[in-house]
C-alpha cells in the first residue's frame, strides 16, 4: 500500500551511520527523541502525501516528504556557531542521499530540501539551533 514507513526507517539509518554521529554523540531518532534528549540530535519525522496516483493497472506512483530535524544544543556558543554545526549534519545527511537518490532501492527519484532553521538561547551559557528539513520521495508501489 505504502513505501512511506520503510523509506522513514531507512532514512534513520542513513542519519545513524552519518560520519559525524558515531564521533559526537548525536542522538538519532525515528520521531521525535523522548525524555531527555540529547545535547545533538536528529529525528525523522513527520510523513506527508503530496499524491498517491494509478501509473498502471497494477501498481501506483506515491510521492511524500518526510520531516528531517538537525538540533544542537552548544554551551558557550553563538547563534552563529549552532548554526554552522546544524549545517555541517546536515551536509553529511545530504551526501549519503545524494551518492543513492533511489534511497537503496526504495525509491524513483528523492531530494533534499531546506524548509526552516531558527537559533535561540535555551539557557543562561546555552544556545540552541533546529534546522527542519525535508527529504521528497517518488516511490512506485
Amino acid at each position: 500500500m505504502t513505501k512511506a514507513v520503510e523509506v522513514k526507517s531507512y532514512l534513520e539509518t542513513v542519519a545513524a551511520g552519518m560520519p559525524v554521529v558515531p564521533t559526537d554523540q548525536v542522538q538519532v531518532t525515528y520521531g521525535f527523541p523522548m525524555r531527555a534528549p540529547e545535547k545533538k540530535w536528529i529525528a525523522v519525522g513527520e510523513i506527508r502525501w503530496e499524491s498517491s496516483e494509478w501509473a498502471t493497472n497494477r501498481s501506483r506512483n506515491e510521492a511524500f516528504s518526510v520531516q528531517v530535524i538537525f538540533d544542537v544544543q552548544m554551551s558557550g556558543a553563538t547563534a552563529k556557531e549552532v548554526e554552522a554545526y546544524a549545517v555541517l549534519m546536515s551536509r553529511d545527511f545530504l551526501a549519503a542521499l545524494m551518492a543513492d537518490p533511489s534511497l537503496g532501492g526504495l525509491a524513483i527519484t528523492s531530494g533534499f530540501q531546506p524548509r526552516s532553521m531558527r537559533a535561540f538561547p535555551s539557557d543562561r551559557d546555552t544556545y540552541e539551533c533546529q534546522f527542519e528539513t525535508e527529504v521528497s520521495v517518488t516511490c512506485r508501489v
